[in-house]
């Protein structure tokens, strides 16, 4: 064999060796998935304890409207630990040490175990029927089989499902029971403003984050989402997610709550901002959720979105109401 030959056949040899070994490594080490980022494609996840719709959308950075769209759900659609959601594409992915964290449940002194008969009196509400046993106003429209604009009566018997957050210790009165809530027993809305003293904590802050996670969402009349809001759809969206019931018109929320002198007091984050945009100065035709004294959130009109935007001169403003969240 002459020279030529011998080193075409070693070369041959070595390939056949070197080309599969470094295959092998290449399949062995796949490149590991990140554990933080956008999502390219849709993913899929485990409810846990805890868990929310408005909190997910908040911890994935993702629009509310589009994850109750991809798991077709509506605002007020209930989810339940263990189930699966599809987190749409383009979410952020949570660092590795939050997507492992194990939420604990709410621990108060006093928290029911199972299930409960309650007695409707005079003057309750569903939402402030849910506040006071520590449920979600969801979990106890489903135990009873009704929905959240269902009538409810005095002496009527519900189903109260154990509770799942922390039950309050002082409770309200009748009176304010009504007004908090928004709906009578009648299940009409409350005729008079009883003075309310608005809570400032967790609640409020939900109701802030879920109203300003909606700015670009388009103007539909008669809207309270999740895809389209008019101005007091936007409100009834936003104290839906804590449990509050309030009526879808402008006139109707502006007789809710207490009122604010707004002349000589400050608007506060969560107050009620009412205006007229006719030549009636005493007839209310829009609402708007104050973020803080000179800002609020607001679905604008007609061919417009859900924006943020400056608080109108105090001689626009026709009214300023407050109204409790528990």
């Amino acid at each position: 064999m002459n020279r030529t030959a011998r080193v075409i056949l070693a070369t041959t040899v070595a390939l056949a060796i070197v080309v599969p070994a470094f295959g092998g490594v290449a399949s062995a080490a796949p490149v590991p998935a990140p554990t933080t980022g956008t999502t390219p494609t849709d993913t899929t996840i485990t409810v846990r304890v805890g868990d929310s719709l408005v909190g997910l959308s908040h911890r994935y950075q993702i629009r509310l409207s589009a994850l109750l769209r991809a798991n077709s759900l509506e605002l007020n659609s209930i989810i339940h630990p263990g189930g699966t959601l599809v987190i749409p594409a383009g979410a952020t992915l949570p660092t590795s040490g939050s997507s492992t964290r194990t939420p604990t449940a709410p621990t108060t002194p006093s928290t029911a175990t199972s299930t409960s008969d309650y007695v409707v009196a005079a003057g309750d509400a569903l939402a402030v029927i849910a506040w006071r046993h520590g449920v979600s106003l969801g979990a106890l429209v489903k135990a009873n089989g009704i929905s959240v604009t269902s009538l409810i009566l005095p002496g009527q018997r519900l189903q109260v499902p154990p509770a799942t957050r922390p039950i309050p210790t002082s409770q309200p009165s009748a009176a304010s029971n009504s007004s908090s809530a928004g709906v009578a027993a009648s299940g009409q809305p409350a005729p008079t403003a009883t003075p309310i003293a608005a809570a400032r904590g967790g609640s409020l802050q939900t109701l802030l984050d879920y109203a300003t996670a909606q700015v670009g969402v388009p103007y539909r009349f008669f809207s309270a989402g999740p895809d389209a809001f008019d101005c007091s759809g936007l409100v009834v969206a936003a104290f839906r997610q804590v449990g509050v019931s309030v009526p879808h018109q402008s006139r109707a929320l502006a007789r809710m709550g207490s009122a604010v002198d707004w002349k000589t007091d400050s608007i506060a984050a969560g107050d009620l901002v009412f205006t007229s945009s006719v030549n009636d100065p005493e007839l209310i035709t829009h609402v708007a959720i104050a973020l803080d004294s000179r800002r609020w959130v607001n679905a604008v009109g007609a061919g417009k979105t859900v924006t943020i935007g400056s608080i109108p001169s105090d001689d626009k403003i026709m009214a300023v109401q407050r109204i409790a969240v528990p």
